[in-house]
């Protein structure tokens, strides 16, 4: 059984970790800074909470029918405030209201500082079906 020979840039170095069942070994990369290193540690570095509420505005997109409404907020607000200025716009869609930023649905007390909005952020609505 031949195996094939990966090809890797040289900027990426790569060791291979034997695997214990037998199986083909695997290239695992790593920095060659680190290949005489005998200990490490981690630092967590939070980016720095901007000092004032920034202005921005973010879009909110009808995933029904594809209409965009755009909202001018602050980084303060939170996303119950930014319901309630789209409901004013498009009072048509009363009700539950769902919001996703980034693919992930958000709640209605988290700030748009917290969630790490950004000017020109897109907002999409969707529809929750009931069932089990």
């Amino acid at each position: 059984m031949a195996t094939a020979q990966l090809q890797w840039p040289m900027a990426f170095q790569f060791r291979l970790q034997h695997c214990p069942r037998g199986d083909l070994p695997i290239p695992i990369l790593y920095d060659p800074t680190f290949l005489n290193a005998t200990h490490t540690s981690l630092v967590v570095v939070k980016d720095p909470e901007p000092t004032r509420a920034s202005r921005f505005t973010v879009t909110v997109l009808n995933g029904s029918d594809g209409k965009r409404v755009q909202l001018v907020l602050k980084s303060t607000d939170t996303i119950g405030k930014l319901q309630r200025k789209f409901l004013q716009k498009r009072p048509d869609l009363t009700g539950s209201l769902n919001l996703a930023y980034n693919g992930k649905p958000v709640q209605g007390h988290q700030s748009l500082g917290e969630l790490g909005v950004k000017n020109g952020a897109t907002f999409i609505t969707f529809q929750r079906c009931r069932g089990g």
